[in-house]
């Protein structure tokens, strides 16, 4: 599952979700698809992925964060 995090409010924009964050894969790899238009212009935003490996939750908070500008 995957969840997006405003960086200035440090709160969840999206949370994680059993049904509407679920990751995609094909034969290169995972992903998924986020629709940015709610999103708040000059603001920076954190993905966070989080799995559940023999019944425990593991969540992945490698820094990949970006910015959404005014364009």
């Amino acid at each position: 599952y995957w969840a997006l995090k405003d960086l200035d409010t440090d709160e969840y924009v999206i949370d994680f979700d059993s049904t509407y964050t679920k990751l995609s894969c094909d034969s290169t790899g995972s992903f998924f698809t986020m629709y940015m238009n709610g999103l708040q212009p000059e603001r920076y935003y954190k993905i966070l992925i989080k799995t559940i490996v023999n019944n425990n939750t593991i969540v992945f908070d490698d820094n990949y964060y970006f910015k959404v500008v005014n364009g």
